[in-house]
């Protein structure tokens, strides 16, 4: 990242080292990003909540409610597995933010470790706003469901190979069960000219296997956050031209990390963090605009202090 300083000398923002000033300034805004996310998404007044018909939720129950038995029964049982798997996903970002601030506090100062932990809170808020996207229709979204379930079956099974005969049950009774419940809900495969399958059909509605994160964080994260996913996976994926830079920092004495490290591994959680906020809010009728702001506030205003932390300012 290239600035100007006001004496007009040209620099690269954040390339020097870590120090622990900047690593509590960097660990107490994430703190504050988890207690505002937690506070926007904590329903105080649930009679208000469940009287709300107007949330694409609850638009989305009444749409299936008007189905027919046996099939609305089993379009329901799918529907909800919206509601574990978003918020599992979402939990478990955010126990990975968590992670985060202790490791930026870690002495010596850690050198990659934030950009890893920052990956899997991105994916994590990546697969909840998949499943929340308020722009697909409900069978679209359904078919995102069972092409995510039914990849988390077919997953099972292979890691069983590898434990032995009684979780090779336990999968294929799974893979049984899930194949059994998609076909109830009146999900068609869809298969490639070789067989494989690829994905899931519902009245129309299409929707893949699985989510493709690249192409995700380029949707659906905010947009002064731009390529956030390979960013981190050069740190995840140890790749050469990405972590080398921490040898050449060390000059001879192992890895060294340098501040930009850090920033750049909080940016990445407080845009996934206001991206979760953002779509469940939608999902939920839930009204997330103060929330928002203040985390808009309190980002720039962190970036400010920073700066100054790093640079001397």
């Amino acid at each position: 990242m290239n600035d100007v300083m006001p004496e007009g000398e040209a620099i690269r923002l954040f390339t020097v080292p870590i120090t622990e000033e900047l690593a509590g300034e960097t660990a107490a805004i994430l703190a504050q990003f988890r207690e505002l996310a937690d506070a926007a998404l904590r329903v105080e007044d649930l009679e208000a909540f469940e009287q709300n018909t107007t949330s694409l939720f609850r638009r989305e129950a009444a749409a299936l409610g008007a189905l027919s038995d046996p099939l609305r029964a089993e379009r329901r049982s799918l529907h909800g597995m919206l509601l574990e798997t978003a918020d599992l996903t979402k939990d478990n970002a955010l126990d990975h933010v968590r992670a985060l601030e202790h490791d930026i506090l870690m002495q010596p100062p850690p050198v990659w470790s934030p950009l890893t932990l920052s990956r899997v809170v991105l994916e994590g808020v990546l697969f909840t706003e998949y499943l929340f996207d308020p722009t697909v229709s409900l069978n679209k979204r359904l078919a995102r469901l069972a092409g995510l379930w039914m990849t988390d079956a077919l997953h099972a099974q292979k890691q069983a190979e590898a434990l032995g005969p009684e979780d090779q049950t336990k999968a294929a009774q799974m893979l049984a069960y899930v194949e059994d419940c998609l076909r109830k809900c009146q999900a068609v495969e869809r298969r490639n000219g070789n067989g494989k399958l690829i994905g899931y059909v519902i009245d129309g509605e299409t929707a893949p296997m699985d989510i493709n994160i690249t192409e995700r964080a380029s949707k659906a994260m905010p947009a002064w956050l731009p390529a956030p996913y390979r960013l981190t996976s050069g740190a995840a994926h140890n790749r050469p031209w990405m972590i080398g830079r921490a040898k050449d920092l060390g000059n001879g004495d192992g890895l060294a990390g340098e501040a930009a490290t850090v920033v750049a591994a909080t940016m990445v959680a407080m845009g996934s963090i206001e991206t979760v906020v953002k779509v469940c809010g939608e999902h939920f009728g839930l009204d997330v605009g103060e929330a928002l702001q203040q985390m808009e506030e309190e980002r720039k205003a962190f970036l400010y202090r920073a700066i100054g932390i790093a640079h001397g300012g």
